[in-house]
């Protein structure tokens, strides 16, 4: 520290002169010879001296800041003077007098000690009780090594015990107050200097004076109590052991019955926090405050009159001491083998002042001071009163002691009970309002346990816009707000004032802001609980569900947050648009997801980022109990999005994605939000089931849901259940089975009820979607089969009215229960056994169309398609068996082809491949310009060749004369994609077959060239005219 700058200046000259005309008063005695009584007459220079330094320049008003810290200075020269073994021995000062130049660099103190006489302690206590400077007295006391300390205060004892006067008693009390509310933490810098220069000098004394037997040898980095670890130590130098001797031997010649409460609540402080120094008992916050709220206004009358300023932050950091004190880990404790001394001095003295305490009170016209030392003395003895089952059950004081201690407690009940109708405090709204300045005096000035403060802030909205300090702490302290809880009351508060016209709107406006900020800062775990929070007070309209003021704040945040996220091109950083949306659903949760969903369909590419904002805020997720529908807030958006603003197809699909990212597991914010944020059975109930079953004609949109839905992962959520359990899975099962047997209307134009119609372009994500059903309702019944039987007899029952081959999807349910159940044409074709196909007698099914019929089953499904393939009964020998298999076939599938899915054409795809690689289907074909070429292996390509032969007369016989009114456009329209897509997987099998022969086999290439000019060519040259076979 540079103490240059002060310690030649002028007011070092006042000191100066305040000593040398005091030490010329002395004459023919020295300073250094003072007694306590000649203080009066020698000590007032000094005194003088030292005010004037504290009180600073004449027109200047000085802080008590100011003054305490020049007070600090001035003693701790003073005591460094008597420290320094070098300044009072004269035969070692003349020894280092040539280390002059020495210490002029190096101590700090040397030139302030030069200009101080000889002096002794008593200079320095009397100054200290003089100046009122206990408090700095024991800063610098806390700055000694633990010897030295012990040695200054047992020096202080000495002197106050010597000729004790009421004025002694005063010092006595305050500096053991101030030392029992010490706490150890970091020091000042003056404080930190003197430490170490004190150390110092310790040092060199114990260099110089090594051999003298009458010195001990101190340890410069022992600190300043006990250690608080060891409460059981050797009382030798434990410094609280001092003032409890000392007050015994002085408790005759304590008179003032406020000096004898002031003795009492020391002793008692003292005596508990020694009892309880693991385990101290604090105040709650709110008691916390309200007491330390009456400490100031009994200590300071005009306080409720005082600003939040300097003045009245030094009068609550006061009081924040003194109720602190007991409850302030510390090392100042009795030892153990000092307590049961300790609680018989305490019920000695009680027992001796309390009658006169009372009496004396009664009688004393200061009202203010008997209220602030009686509330004082209570207030301790209310403390150890409610500790003392504590004290009595463990084992740090005797039995005897225990029963001394019983005994004071049921006294001292009485007298509380008594003092306390003494204590005059003001009306509860005064207290009330400087309980608000306190609180705002804690907050800005983070003193002890401000943030249960804010709490308490947060918490009474009688204080909110009391005042313009109110608004301004909020403000300038929103670091400090920023917990869940806080917000959450603070919201409740913002909520009140917005519709409130007392309030003036531009106010209400700042605070609403200061909120959302204090929200936005909170991490992602805490903003969710925030949203939480918000929807369980208020429900889904939030913060804006009386409307007001707060609604039309709302729609101008909500519309610039949602501008900036869709309008920018890139998003920065996702978790700025999360704060961005928090800070709208805050306010308005309901609307804020409306408008996301509403974007998400709209607005391209929004889905991504929201899907991804949404799984950031699964509290937005929440399920409000007051539904009565019993869905989440989320959902209940989601749904209206879904009958609101899917108008177009890419809306549609851009929705669909943005409900599929919904499914799709987040981040783990919090494992009691929900993650997923929609659960698949969710969904399915929520979106798919009212349409399905509901007979409504848009399905297009559920089934992709479905679909979408069965497709997520199974998640365990502990139940080891299927989630479709929950979806009704039967009821579903059979809707989308009735939804498949209308497929067969898909081309009937006069249908009475267009609206029971199914496009055969929904059929493949139908039987797609049925088959995943399947599978999962499988799954279900195979855990306990006898559970759901008679779900299983149900849907059979309810299955008879539709398609036989509707039935065949719903085998895998069936299980062993029914047999496949199959036109009995099939069996012509077939070898079926009867343990597992049942003939069925369909009218429709007349002879000869058991080809139709096998050609349904094996469209049916792939499993379907094996087994068909497997049983087919026809004998590749017989070429005329062949061939009229080929001329039925042909027929058969042309039936078929307008009904067919993409998924089923391609598995009847599957069997023209495998019919004729087993020479089971003969297809004639003929070859153009093959005259005019060189001799070409066209065996490689022979199926690709017969395959498009077979789609040729197909197509032709579809396109003929007879069949022109079969179907209508649209139908026409479905064959020619079907076929064309037959021709592009042959020419892609081609393309396949020649890589398989090598691309430097020119022979190869000619060959595959020839093939695809002859794939055109023959569909030219035809041009439907000439018929395949005779049919």
């Amino acid at each position: 520290m540079e103490w240059g700058s002060w310690v030649c200046c002028e007011k070092m000259a006042v000191l100066h002169g305040g000593f040398l005309l005091a030490q010329k008063r002395s004459e023919p005695a020295k300073l250094l010879e003072m007694k306590k009584s000649d203080w009066a007459t020698l000590g007032k220079p000094i005194v003088n001296a030292v005010r004037e330094i504290c009180a600073g320049e004449a027109g200047v008003v000085q802080g008590p800041g100011e003054t305490r810290l020049w007070q600090k200075k001035v003693l701790a020269y003073v005591w460094a003077k008597l420290l320094n073994p070098t300044s009072n021995e004269p035969n070692v000062k003349e020894k280092v007098d040539t280390e002059s130049d020495q210490r002029w660099k190096e101590d700090l103190f040397f030139p302030a000690e030069s200009m101080i006489p000889d002096i002794n302690h008593t200079v320095l206590f009397e100054l200290v009780k003089s100046l009122g400077a206990s408090e700095v007295f024991v800063e610098l006391l806390s700055a000694l090594p633990a010897g030295t300390c012990h040695l200054e205060v047992t020096r202080f004892v000495d002197h106050v015990l010597d000729g004790t006067t009421d004025e002694d008693v005063a010092t006595f009390l305050d500096v053991w107050w101030e030392a029992l509310k010490l706490y150890e933490g970091p020091r000042d810098e003056i404080v930190r200097t003197f430490g170490d220069e004190v150390k110092k000098y310790l040092a060199r004394a114990s260099d110089v004076f090594c051999r003298s037997s009458k010195r001990i040898r101190l340890d410069p980095d022992v600190s300043l109590f006990p250690s608080i670890s060891s409460p059981g130590s050797s009382s030798n130098l434990s410094i609280p052991c001092l003032f409890l001797h000392g007050l015994r031997k002085m408790k005759a010649r304590v008179t003032p019955y406020d000096y004898k409460c002031s003795a009492i609540t020391k002793l008692t402080d003292t005596l508990r926090k020694s009892l309880l120094s693991d385990g101290a008992i604090e105040h709650s916050a709110e008691v916390y405050l309200q007491k330390l709220s009456e400490l100031i206004v009994l200590g300071n009358p005009k306080a409720q009159t005082l600003p939040v300023a300097e003045n009245f932050v030094r009068i609550v950091k006061n009081a924040e001491r003194e109720l602190g004190a007991p409850y302030q880990k510390s090392a100042f404790q009795l030892p153990q083998g000092e307590l049961a001394q300790g609680i018989e001095l305490l019920a000695e003295i009680f027992r001796s002042w309390a009658p006169e305490i009372q009496t004396e009170s009664k009688k004393d016209t200061n009202i203010e001071r008997r209220s602030l030392a009686l509330y004082r003395t209570v207030e301790s003895l209310k403390c150890l009163n409610q500790v003392s089952p504590l004290i009595q059950n463990g084992d740090m004081i005797p039995q005897n002691t225990k029963e001394i201690l019983s005994d004071f407690i049921l006294s001292s009940c009485s007298f509380v009970r008594k003092c306390d109708s003494y204590v005059s405090l003001d009306d509860a709204a005064t207290v009330d309002k400087v309980k608000m300045s306190v609180a705002f005096a804690i907050i800005n000035n983070r003193m002890e346990r401000h943030a249960e403060v804010c709490e308490i802030f947060a918490s009474t909205p009688g204080w909110a816009f009391a005042e313009s300090g109110w608004l301004n702490c909020l403000e300038r302290n929103g670091e400090v707000f920023r917990s869940t809880d806080v917000v959450l009351k603070l919201a409740g508060i913002l909520k009140d004032r917005s519709s409130c016209t007392a309030t003036a709107q531009s106010e209400v406006k700042r605070f609403k802001n200061v909120v959302l900020d204090c929200l936005s800062a909170l991490p992602l775990l805490d903003k969710n609980k925030a949203l939480l929070g918000v929807l369980h007070a208020y429900g889904g309209q939030g913060l804006c569900r009386d409307g007001g003021a707060m609604k039309e704040w709302f729609e101008e945040e909500v519309n610039m947050v949602f501008n900036c996220i869709t309008q920018s091109e890139t998003v920065n950083s996702i978790d700025k648009a999360v704060t961005a949306v928090v800070r709208v659903a805050f306010l308005n949760p309901e609307t804020t997801l409306q408008k996301m969903c509403h974007l998400a369909a709209v607005n391209l590419g929004a889905h991504r980022l929201f899907s991804q904002i949404l799984k950031n805020l699964p509290a937005l997720s929440h399920e409000d109990d007051r539904s009565s529908e019993g869905i989440n807030i989320l959902a209940v958006c989601l749904l209206e999005t879904t009958v609101d603003s899917l108008a177009t197809a890419k809306a549609e699909n851009q929705f669909l994605e943005f409900l599929t990212s919904l499914m799709e597991p987040g981040e783990m914010i919090d494992p009691e939000l929900p993650r997923p944020l929609l659960q698949p059975a969710q969904v399915v109930k929520i979106f798919v089931l009212p349409y399905l079953t509901g007979g409504d004609s848009n399905i297009v949109f559920p089934l992709k849901l479905l679909n979408r839905a069965l497709k997520m992962p199974v998640t365990d959520d502990g139940t080891k259940e299927h989630w479709l359990l929950a979806c009704c899975p039967f009821p579903l099962v059979f809707a989308l089975s009735q939804l498949l047997d209308r497929c067969i209307l898909c081309w009937e134009e006069d249908s009475a009820d267009m609206s029971t119609r199914v496009s055969i372009e929904t059929k493949s994500l139908l039987t797609q979607t049925l088959e995943m059903v399947c599978d999962a309702v499988e799954q279900i019944i195979s855990v306990n089969p006898e559970t759901w039987s008679t779900s299983v007899h149900w849907l059979y029952r309810k299955a008879e009215q539709l398609d036989w081959t509707v039935r065949l999807c719903l085998k895998s349910i069936f299980g062993g229960h029914f047999k496949f159940e199959v036109p009995a044409t099939l069996f012509e074709v077939c070898d079926l056994s009867d343990d597992g196909w049942s003939p069925l007698n369909l009218p429709q099914y007349g002879p000869g169309t058991g080809l139709l019929a096998w050609m349904e089953c094996c469209s049916a499904s792939t499993h379907m398609m094996d087994q068909m393939l497997s049983h087919l009964i026809i004998d590749s020998k017989n070429v005329e068996e062949v061939n009229m298999f080929s001329k039925g076939f042909l027929v058969a599938l042309i039936q078929l082809l307008p009904w067919c899915s993409s998924s089923e054409w391609k598995r009847l795809n599957h069997i023209v491949r495998s019919l004729l690689q087993r020479e089971l289907l003969h297809v004639p074909f003929t070859l153009e310009y093959v005259h005019y070429l060189p001799l070409l292996n066209l065996q490689p390509f022979a199926h690709h060749l017969q395959f498009s032969q077979l789609l040729l007369r197909a197509f032709q016989l579809i396109c003929s004369h007879g069949c022109s009114d079969w179907l209508p456009p649209a139908g026409w329209t479905h064959v020619a994609r079907q076929c064309a897509s037959s021709m592009s997987d042959i020419l892609e099998s081609v393309k396949c077959k020649l890589k398989g022969l090598g691309a430097q086999n020119l022979d190869a290439n000619q060959e595959a060239l020839f093939v695809i000019m002859q794939l055109f060519l023959s569909r030219h040259s035809h041009n439907g005219h000439d018929a395949p076979w005779d049919l």
